[in-house]
């Protein structure tokens, strides 16, 4: 990556919109110099990882949850912090988004050879991938601390990030956080399939059709008794799934396989 000045100066909107973003990416704990993540950041703005793990670790002090649970980022900057936490809580969609026009804004900000430099080294297709892939997973991943919303299993290899509206539908809604479920691969399928529901109530359901499979093989170590009308775990998330997309989804897709 192409190596700016280091030196001291004010940081603009477009690095702290980096910051805040990276922030939604990564978990709390991975906040330090040596995070490959930060790095990376660090040396696209020019600053030094320290530098973006201070201002990631300041972003944390903004952040309810964590105030909830008695962690406490750093004091410094929060004047200059908290009205950027504030304007994008509860909506990294549109956090993405200027995070895109950032990156680009940095791009175009550089020196006129630093383009020719990336594609140089290798780095080009990553940086075009950075700005046109950013993974939905990471965003619910976050939003939910890392667990299935259903069974509370926290293996990364075993979950996948679900959408309420499929994106095919509503594309305007598919990066939103309230938009996503963080299910085990089984779960995940039922859902998409139509034959588990949940209403704006965030109960479950069990459709007529996955009943009528209630005495084969596996089925209660699934699905069992109490599966029907339990709550979903996420009392931990940074932004609850939305209401009306979850009733869009039992009523679209639900209903289906209800009968």
């Amino acid at each position: 990556m192409v190596e700016r000045s280091t030196t001291k100066r004010v940081w603009s909107r477009d690095e702290f919109i980096l910051a805040l973003d990276l922030y939604h990416r990564i978990e709390f704990g991975r906040i330090n110099k040596t995070n490959p993540d930060i790095i990376k950041l660090a040396q696209f703005v020019g600053r030094t990882p320290s530098s973006i793990g201070m201002r990631l670790a300041n972003f944390a002090n903004c952040d309810p949850k964590l105030k909830e649970r008695g962690v406490k980022g750093l004091d410094g900057a929060i004047k200059l912090c908290q009205p950027i936490w504030d304007e994008f809580e509860g909506n990294l969609a549109y956090l993405r988004e200027e995070a895109i026009k950032a990156r680009i804004n940095i791009l175009e900000a550089g020196n006129p050879e630093q383009a020719l430099h990336l594609a140089h080294i290798g780095e080009w297709e990553d940086f075009v991938k950075d700005i046109n892939d950013y993974p939905f997973l990471k965003i619910v991943n976050k939003n939910y601390n890392g667990h299935c919303v259903i069974s509370g299993i926290k293996i990364p290899e075993l979950l996948v990030a679900c959408h309420i509206i499929p994106s095919a539908q509503n594309e305007e809604e598919s990066m939103r956080a309230d938009n996503g479920l963080l299910l085990n691969l089984v779960y995940a399928k039922a859902y998409v399939e139509g034959l588990i529901g949940i209403d704006k109530d965030y109960k479950l359901h069990i459709s007529s059709y996955l009943e009528s499979h209630k005495f084969d093989i596996g089925y209660s170590s699934l699905f069992p008794r109490m599966f029907e009308s339990k709550k979903l775990l996420i009392n931990d998330a940074v932004v609850k799934p939305n209401p009306t997309f979850l009733e869009w989804h039992m009523d679209t897709v639900y209903n289906r396989k209800a009968v």
